[in-house]
């Protein structure tokens, strides 16, 4: 999983599966990748927003997301994998106190379990990608701790923060990642996988989800499989 990752994303990208192998480095974005296991399972709607499990008055059980929309358990479908909080920015000293820049660190939570891992791990990772960009066209990135969307002290950097959250989470950037990091897929292990593995069918259904078929990626897939996206969501 780790080699997958580092095989699709830039030198700079530090893929790891455990906290201890972060590396304290100016310019490194450390992603942890966090397998989770069924007992830890997260649900979403339609729109891949998290629904959280409640129980009713009368000890019935439902799903309600941060809108306040209830949904009963037939209505959401198992989450595949999502970003878990915000891209935070450490700034690094050296011993004499000299700022010396910043590491990044982010998380992504899978599934694996649930269905093939690698669409799962290339949309999360075209979420990083949006992630890091709008950390840097903000100039959020100065700041020590979280990214978060809150208002700046510049008019430029107030209206470009205005207009990023009007996005929505799949929005033109998250798509422009994705097909991307698909291309790169292709060309990375377009001679590795057999032209008829079922990942390539459910990578082609990612791209047509999204309306991005158009981009003509040089594979073959197998029209007669049902991909697993149809059954489950990425966040």
């Amino acid at each position: 999983m780790r080699r997958f990752a580092e095989r699709l994303t830039p030198k700079s990208w530090n893929i790891i599966l455990h906290e201890k192998d972060a590396l304290e480095t100016a310019g490194v974005l450390n992603i942890l990748l966090s397998i989770q296991g069924q007992d830890r399972r997260v649900y979403a709607d339609i729109y891949g927003n998290k629904c959280y499990e409640c129980k009713g008055t009368s000890g019935e059980n439902y799903f309600e997301n941060r809108y306040g929309d209830i949904f009963y358990k037939n209505q959401v479908k198992p989450v595949l994998g999502m970003v878990r909080g915000r891209m935070i920015f450490k700034e690094l000293k050296s011993s004499g106190g000299d700022k010396t820049g910043k590491v990044a660190k982010i998380i992504v939570q899978l599934w694996p379990d649930l269905v093939g891992w690698r669409v799962t791990l290339i949309h999360e990772l075209a979420h990083v990608a949006v992630y890091r960009w709008r950390a840097f066209v903000t100039k959020d990135y100065k700041n020590q701790g979280p990214f978060k969307k809150y208002a700046g002290e510049y008019l430029r950097t107030n209206i470009i923060r205005k207009q990023l959250p009007m996005e929505h989470n799949h929005g033109p950037n998250f798509q422009k990642a994705l097909v991307s990091l698909a291309k790169r897929t292709v060309r990375e292990f377009g001679k590795e996988i057999p032209e008829n593995d079922v990942f390539w069918d459910n990578l082609k259904f990612e791209l047509e989800w999204f309306a991005f078929a158009k981009y003509g990626l040089k594979y073959q897939a197998n029209k007669h499989e049902t991909p697993a996206r149809r059954k489950s969501f990425r966040r």
